[in-house]
């Protein structure tokens, strides 16, 4: 993924290089004074002449070569399983017939689910209409969003006296799932019998549903769906849209830790429960909870593939934004109708698949 966008620029000097430069073209001088030859001055013409010019020429490349910085997986994959080898490219295109000394990106690599980062510095030569390209090859061993991320860009002149600094927004990023092999858990917990399974309750005003959106009110829509505090400051009857959750999928709560390393075995754990459910053919509503919007985001996992699919959306913010201490409150709270659910948590070195009572 990548995003380019023109950014302003400043420059900056090496107090060495300019040190040397100076040494030399004074020197020149001296000499051209003393021996009065042909070949100082025009030494000293082309000094004169090429360090403007040289500065002019990088000035230009910061703005054209910025826009086609690229960051990229070449094998078009946004996934890969622990400990499995990532190879990012990354280019630089100049399509004029100028040229710099070199270019140097500032890269801030880290993963962004667990919150850690580490900048390195990426150097590579600037040659007259070509392609300069750059292949890192990484072993990851963390669940989670992977991000590649180049927002400082420098070009450095021919003489390396002018360092031209420029903003750039390039970013690649991929995912990092468990191991997928042929191990996973069929184990069931010892009560379980069924009551995890949404199905619509006898009992008259259950309503195993969950709110997917608002909208105005329209003819035919029930009294108790009207979310009346809403329609009170809006001065219209505002109805709640629901999608029911009745069926054969089994509410499963991922009740993850704020520690690192817990979480880390709770989801490699996890996953081959979820897989080992799915196998039992049992159709899985996985729940997480969502911080920043104070709710739980459902994924429906009736495969492999909607069960990685999850783990990514979840790996798209941090942490700390799925972690809270009072999950089973928040589970009562916005699944009142729900008389039991499954749920995986973490008990001492162990991740173990529960029955927990809604209530």
């Amino acid at each position: 993924m990548d995003t380019k966008t023109k950014q302003k620029k400043n420059v900056q000097l090496s107090p060495s290089h300019l040190a040397v430069f100076l040494l030399v073209y004074l020197g020149d001088i001296l000499l051209f004074l003393a021996l009065r030859g042909y070949f100082f001055l025009v030494m000293g013409i082309f000094f004169t002449v090429s360090v403007p010019l040289s500065l002019c020429m990088a000035w230009f490349l910061a703005e054209h070569i910025t826009s086609s910085i690229a960051c990229e997986l070449p094998s078009g994959e946004h996934a890969i399983r622990q400990s499995e080898q990532a190879l990012i490219l990354f280019s630089m295109t100049n399509k004029s017939w100028l040229c710099a000394l070199n270019g140097t990106w500032l890269l801030s690599a880290g993963n962004s689910f667990y919150g850690t980062s580490n900048q390195q510095k990426l150097q590579l030569s600037i040659p007259p209409h070509g392609k300069k390209q750059f292949q890192l090859t990484v072993t990851v061993t963390d669940l989670g969003r992977i991000a590649f991320t180049c927002r400082k860009f420098w070009i450095t002149d021919l003489f390396g006296i002018f360092m031209i600094h420029t903003d750039c927004s390039t970013e690649c990023d991929f995912f990092v799932l468990p191991k997928t092999d042929d191990i996973v858990d069929l184990k069931l917990p010892d009560s379980y019998s069924g009551a995890a399974e949404l199905s619509e309750s006898q009992r008259k005003g259950s309503d195993y549903t969950e709110v997917s959106d608002i909208r105005t009110y329209a003819p035919g829509d029930r009294p108790r769906d009207i979310h009346w505090k809403l329609s009170a400051r809006q001065g219209e009857l505002m109805v709640k849209e629901r999608v029911s959750l009745s069926g054969s999928e089994h509410i499963l709560l991922l009740e993850l830790p704020s520690e690192k390393e817990q979480a880390e075995k709770l989801l490699n754990d996890g996953y081959h429960k979820i897989k080992g459910l799915m196998a039992n053919h049992m159709a899985v509503r996985l729940l997480v909870w969502n911080n920043p919007t104070f709710t739980f985001e459902a994924y429906s996992c009736t495969s492999v593939d909607e069960l990685e699919a999850a783990y990514c959306e979840i790996f798209q913010t941090d942490l700390l934004s799925h972690s809270s201490g009072l999950m089973q409150q928040y589970m009562k709270n916005c699944f009142p109708q729900l008389e039991s659910y499954l749920c995986l948590t973490q008990r001492e070195d162990t991740v173990q698949l529960e029955m927990y009572v809604n209530g």
